[in-house]
This record gives structure tokens, C-alpha cells and sequence, in this order.
């Protein structure tokens, strides 16, 4: 019984020790768990912490697709309301264009007659010019042969009186004025064939001639050349041109000064004919805060037809460029007022887009760096060759006011420059690259 019941003690002794083994063990197990725990819990906040910040940058870039998404919606409403009315003018301007056209058909059968008139007439011109000469070169003759009795007469010592005597006929010369001769050769190619003028006349009375009046000449019939000018200039507010002839991103100009205080409204026109397939950067203003503070581009990469007009990046509008990429001469005018944050978009005089609720309330800051030809990523440099200006700007001007449909239909047709413009190509401070200035009055003359 005593061997029996240490061997229980015994038993019950091996079971404590296992279990203090079990337990050990399981201990190293929970914190393995636990350190792995951690681990995951840091992984998991990690991860937590990307996601919130891709979120915030996904719905940012969700807000401003969903801005212009509804910019596009607007301008494509906008565009087809303008596309309407053109045809319909089109449509009005074709009906009106083809009775022109029938009345003008009619006009040219009655006028056929009238055709072979002219045609005769010219024709009878021709005949009588040909008996002019013919006559004049006789009469040119007969005056030699009397210079020779003259000449012979003086050697000779006889008296004039006397030849006339002996001759029994006395020729009075009328000499012709080159003025009214050539009004009346005029007169005679308008009115066709006249009675052929006498030059020369005979008659038995006396008549006191002198040596002076026998030696000069009849002048011969010319028609008068006349001469067409060249198509007179119509725009000629230009004053000069900046030629940007290739992209790169050496070319583009800078001013002498910028804005001296804040700007809340502004108006920027310019003449433009782009060269390149796309628009590129017409205008780069940028401050130490952000380097896209007002900004008319367009990227090679985007949408060509598109130019985005800049304010305060990130904020923007997307413009229609229409028919600019055609390689014309085309009259641009971009207007922004702070007040109610409108804006209007005139393209050759015409006003192509407007909105409203554009950086409202907002002001342009003073101070910045003003580029033309190329896009600021940092202030005065950091250039993009895909983002560069490739062709011509004339009469370029930048006011620091909204100016009237009135001003910018008198800028587009060359009336005159609206004054208190803070900033134009006589402010041009220097050139890089390959850009020319070139000084040209009129816009027909800035080839």
C-alpha cells in the first residue's frame, strides 16, 4: 500500500511538472500571437493612414473632374446654342445669297447687249488710233520737210513772208497741251470713236508765225498707263509683332516690371496666327506662392481644341479655340471681374463663351514674374518644350479693367487702342532664343 501510494504521489508529480511545461509553452505562444499582433496592428494603421490620404487626393481630383465636367457640359450647351443661331444666320445669308446670285443673272443677260457694244467700240478705237498714228507720222513728215525749206531759207537769206507767198497757202500750227490732250484721249476711251482732231489747217489769210512756233512737235497719242496701288491696310492699332519660329524652350520674352498692386479685374487681347499643331503658352504669370497664378494655354498633350485660361491655380476654364489652328491672322480677348467672378471670351470680335462664379472675390497678387511664350513651373524658368508658343503676336496688351464689347469690337477692327493698358510689347524687356520684335504698324504688313 505504501509502494502504491508513492507511486500515485509520484504520478500526480510527473502531471504538475507536464502542466508547468504546457504552460511555459503556451506562454512563449501568447506572445509570439501578441507581437504579432502588434505588427499587424502597425501594418493596419499604415495601411489605414495611405488610404486616407489616397481618399483625400481621389476626391479632390473627383471634385475637379466633376468641375470640369460640368465646364464641358456648359460650354457644349453654350457652343450649341451658338452653333444654332450661325446656321440659321448661315441658312438666312445662303437664301438671301442665291436671289442676289439670280438678280445678278438677270442683270448679266441684259447687260450682254451692252457686251458687244463695248467690244465694237473698242474695236472702232483700235481703227481710229491706228489712223492717228498713221496721220501724226505724216504730219511728222511734212514739219521735216518744212524745217528743211527753213534751214535752206536761212543760208539763203530769204524772208519767211516770202516762202509763204510763194507757196500761196500759210500753215498755222496748233501745238496740243500734254494735259488736255490726255484728258481728251481719256474722254475718247470712255466715249469710243470722235471725229478725228485737225492738227493742221490751211487758209489764205495771213498769219504771223514765228521760227519757235514752226520747230516745236506735235506730241504723239499714248494711252496713259494707270497705275493700281496695292490693298490698302485695314488694322493699323498694331504697332509691332513678337515672331516665336520654332518650340523650344529658349524662346520667350520677358517685361521690365510687373503688377504694382493686386489685380481684381483685367482684360488681355491680342492678334495671334499660331504656326504649330497646337496652341502652347501665350501668356505665364507666376508669384512666389503659386507659378500658375494666370495662365492661357494649351498643351500639346490635352485637348486641341481647348485652351485653359488660368487663375489661381487650381482654378480654371476651358476655352473653345474654334478655327485658331488654321494659320490666320485671328483677334483674341479674355475679360475676368472678381465681382461675381465672371468672365468673357471674345474671338475676332465676337463673343464666343461667358460664365460666372470664377474665383470670386479673388485678387491676383502684385509682385510676379511675367512670361510670354512659355509656361512657368518655377518663377522664371522650369520650362516644358511641349508647352511653348510656336508663331506670331501682334498688338499684344494687357488692361487691369473689364473693357465694353464696344472697345474690343473697336480693337478687333483696327479702330483704335482703349486706353490704360498697364502693360504692352513696348514694355518688353528682353528676348531669348530665336523670338524677333518686329515693328509693324499695320496688321497686314506683320508678314
Amino acid at each position: 500500500m505504501t509502494f502504491t501510494h508513492l507511486q500515485s504521489i509520484a504520478e500526480n508529480y510527473n502531471i504538475s511538472n507536464s502542466i508547468d511545461s504546457r504552460f511555459q509553452v503556451l506562454s512563449r505562444q501568447f506572445e509570439r500571437i501578441s507581437r504579432e499582433l502588434r505588427a499587424f496592428k502597425e501594418t493596419t494603421e499604415h495601411s489605414l493612414n495611405s488610404l486616407k490620404s489616397w481618399t483625400r487626393s481621389l476626391q479632390k481630383k473627383t471634385k475637379r473632374l466633376d468641375s470640369s465636367l460640368a465646364n464641358m457640359t456648359r460650354a457644349l450647351r453654350e457652343n450649341n446654342h451658338l452653333n444654332l443661331r450661325q446656321i440659321q444666320k448661315q441658312r438666312t445669308v445662303l437664301s438671301d445669297l442665291s436671289h442676289k446670285i439670280q438678280k445678278q443673272q438677270s442683270h448679266i443677260g441684259s447687260l450682254e447687249p451692252l457686251r458687244n457694244q463695248v467690244q465694237q467700240g473698242m474695236r472702232d478705237l483700235q481703227t481710229s488710233l491706228k489712223r492717228h498714228q498713221a496721220q501724226i507720222m505724216k504730219l511728222e513728215s511734212q514739219i521735216q520737210g518744212l524745217f528743211k525749206v527753213i534751214s535752206s531759207s536761212k543760208k539763203e537769206g530769204l524772208d519767211l513772208n516770202s516762202i509763204r507767198r510763194h507757196q500761196g497757202v500759210v500753215l498755222r500750227h496748233v501745238q496740243p497741251k500734254p494735259k488736255s490732250e490726255e484728258n481728251r484721249m481719256r474722254g475718247r476711251l470712255l466715249s469710243g470713236p470722235t471725229e478725228q482732231p485737225r492738227l493742221w489747217q490751211s487758209t489764205m489769210q495771213p498769219t504771223v508765225q514765228t521760227e519757235e512756233e514752226l520747230f516745236q512737235l506735235p506730241l504723239r497719242h499714248k494711252i496713259p498707263h494707270i497705275h493700281t496701288p496695292n490693298k490698302e491696310a485695314r488694322i493699323c492699332n498694331v504697332g509691332s509683332m513678337l515672331f516665336f519660329p520654332t518650340t523650344s524652350t529658349e524662346n520667350y520674352v520677358t517685361f521690365q516690371s510687373s503688377f504694382q498692386t493686386g489685380i481684381h479685374e483685367l482684360s488681355i487681347c491680342t492678334w495671334l496666327k499660331v504656326d504649330g499643331k497646337y496652341l502652347g503658352t501665350i501668356l505665364s504669370y507666376a508669384t512666389e506662392n503659386n507659378d500658375n497664378m494666370l495662365v492661357l494655354y494649351g498643351r500639346s498633350s490635352g485637348i486641341l481644341g481647348i485652351m485653359d485660361f488660368v487663375i489661381g491655380d487650381p482654378a480654371y476654364r476651358e476655352l473653345s479655340l474654334q478655327n485658331i489652328l488654321d494659320g490666320h491672322w485671328h483677334h483674341l480677348c479674355i475679360i475676368w471681374s472678381s465681382i461675381e467672378g465672371r468672365f468673357w471670351y471674345y474671338l475676332d470680335g465676337h463673343l464666343v463663351s461667358t460664365g460666372s462664379k470664377f474665383q470670386k472675390g479673388y485678387e491676383i497678387p502684385p509682385g510676379g514674374f511675367m512670361v510670354l511664350g512659355q509656361e512657368q513651373d518655377s518663377i522664371g524658368g522650369d520650362f516644358d518644350e511641349a508647352e511653348a508658343f510656336v508663331g506670331r503676336l501682334a498688338g499684344f496688351a494687357l488692361w487691369t479693367r473689364s473693357l465694353s464689347s464696344g472697345e474690343v469690337s473697336g480693337l478687333a477692327s483696327g479702330k483704335g487702342v482703349p486706353r490704360g493698358a498697364v502693360l504692352s510689347l513696348d514694355d518688353v524687356d528682353q528676348m531669348f532664343g530665336s523670338v524677333q520684335h518686329v515693328t509693324c504698324e499695320c496688321l497686314e504688313h506683320c508678314m
